[in-house]
């Protein structure tokens, strides 16, 4: 065999995709955003009932949504290709994670309504009851209405 014979075949291919129907464009990259300086790593609850992702997962904060993401408010994040809700819970110097993180879409409310004590007693019930976090957050913690969130900020 000779050495190209011997090359291995990609499965995906490394070049871009030139533009066509279902196609993406031809040299067309994702802006990748800025990330915060001070504390870059968010610790994010993501509301979902399945069990095995019953955990804190790690995001990059953007240095758009550094001021706004606090631990406690409600934030978007990407996760297996689909935006989901979530609730920042810490914000850490470095990561766990070796490769790089996926930063958070938005924060969806400046207001923290998941406190360090609801989140410790949260984890205390999941955990009794088998049950998973989200679904004795989702209980716990009000559905948000932007309307009360204006008239606080009115005050």
């Amino acid at each position: 065999m000779s050495e190209t014979e011997s090359e291995q075949l990609a499965l995906v291919p490394t070049e871009s995709v030139t533009p066509g129907k279902g196609g993406r464009r031809a040299g067309r990259t994702a802006a990748t955003p800025l990330i915060a300086t001070d504390l870059p790593v968010a610790h994010v609850l993501i509301d979902t009932p399945l069990a095995h992702l019953d955990r804190p997962f790690e995001y990059a904060v953007p240095a758009a949504l550094a001021d706004a993401a606090r631990p406690g408010v409600r934030v978007r994040v990407r996760l297996a290709g689909r935006d989901h809700d979530g609730y920042l819970v810490a914000r850490t110097p470095t990561a766990e994670h070796l490769g790089t993180l996926t930063p958070l879409r938005r924060v969806v409310s400046p207001e923290p309504v998941l406190t360090a004590h609801l989140l410790r007693i949260g984890r205390a019930v999941a955990d009794h009851y088998a049950g998973t976090m989200s679904d004795v957050l989702r209980l716990a913690i009000p559905a948000r209405h932007a309307q009360a969130e204006h008239d606080l900020d009115a005050e």
